[in-house]
Order: C-alpha cells, then structure tokens, then sequence
C-alpha cells in the first residue's frame, strides 16, 4: 500500500489547483487542499487528497520518469464489501483531463493499449498495459480495426457510432433514436465503450 510519508516527491494538491477545479465532486479542506469523492458503478465510494507523485515506467531498456503526475490519495472507502479493498489502486485510461493517458499523452503519442487476463484465472496470468509504439498490433492474422468516434461527447468516454447489429446471420436493422442519448453522446447510436462493465447496455427500443 502507498504510504505518501515515504516519499520525497508526493505534494497535495492545493484547492485552488486547475486540476481540483476538474473536479466535479470536490472541497476544500481547512488547509486548504482539495478532497475528493468519487462513486463507481457497483457504488462504493471513496474520499481522498487530490496529489501529485512522480512515476516511473520500465520499459525494459530504460526506466521513464513523469514528474508531476496528479491521482487521487484515497483515505476513506464507504464500502468494504466492494471489490475496491482487493487492489492497491485504480488507473484512470479515460479521456478525461485527469485520465493517466491524458497527463503523459503527449509522450506517448496519445497511444495505449492493454489486455486483461480472464476473470477466474486459473493460470495466475499477469495483464499487460503498453504505451506508445508499443501498442502497435503483429501478428499472422489480419488485425480488424474500428475508428473511434471523434467526438466522445460528455465525459471521458470512449464512444463508437454502433450502425447495426447481427445476430448469427441475421441483421436487425435497427433504428436507432432517443433524445437522452443523443443529448450525452452527441449521436443517437454512439456507444459506450467500458472495460469496467462486464454487461452490455443498449436502449429499449434495440430490444
């Protein structure tokens, strides 16, 4: 576990930082730093200190230092029976201005890739997450790729415009429509993509 007295680089975040201010649920303590909370999708909840820490990562030739890296110093947790107390931490890979691949985005190219191991595993298998160049897919096999939407509307979402959906060899042509989606996502068949979300989600009117 992270323990900030241990380090000689970790600062708090002062309430009137640009980056408290992105903030949506936000206030300032009597110091005054910037205390956060934050909700997720099984609603745990968490509290902190907005801060900033230098990271390294290794890249097997070299070791790369980012200085000034902001992340949230969790001091609270409302739900232990969440799967949350299972890690040590949580990577933001949004598109949000606090997002880890936004701070170091210009490094990197904006390029990231990662690849999850199987819930169960068995095996013990160990995730990967690449940046840059090294996202780039090899193989025997065609690679199949889908353009992102260029606008992700709301948020920090990553968002896909879904035209269709088949089921075995079946088209539905659906007509897709709804103004709730359209106000969020800019488009009434944008889609969210979420790691985070074993379940897909689609409108009523798609069933």
């Amino acid at each position: 576990m992270f323990d900030p007295l241990q380090s000689s680089t970790y600062k708090n975040q002062r309430c009137s930082s640009r980056f408290c201010m992105e903030l949506r649920n936000h206030r300032c303590t009597s110091d005054p730093l910037c205390w956060f909370r934050y909700s997720y999708g099984d609603n745990s909840k968490v509290e902190g200190v907005l801060a900033s820490e230098t990271l390294l990562f290794d890249n097997d030739a070299d070791t790369i230092k980012h200085e000034g890296i902001v992340f949230g110093c969790v001091h609270h947790e409302d739900n232990p029976e969440s799967a949350l107390p299972k890690v040590p931490g949580l990577v933001g890979l949004g598109r949000g201005p606090l997002s880890l691949v936004k701070q170091i985005g210009s490094s990197i190219d904006d390029k990231f890739a990662y690849c999850l191991p199987p819930y169960s595993n068995e095996n013990n298998s160990a995730g990967q997450l690449k940046f840059s160049e090294d996202t780039e897919f090899s193989g025997t096999e065609e690679v199949q790729e889908t353009p992102m939407a260029s606008d992700g509307g709301e948020g920090s979402f990553y968002v896909l415009i879904l035209t269709d959906i088949s089921v075995g060899n079946s088209r539905l042509n659906i007509q897709f429509g709804g103004a709730q989606t359209t106000a969020l996502l800019g488009d009434a068949r944008s889609i969210i993509k979420d790691s985070g979300t074993s379940l897909t989600f689609l409108a009523k009117d798609v069933y």
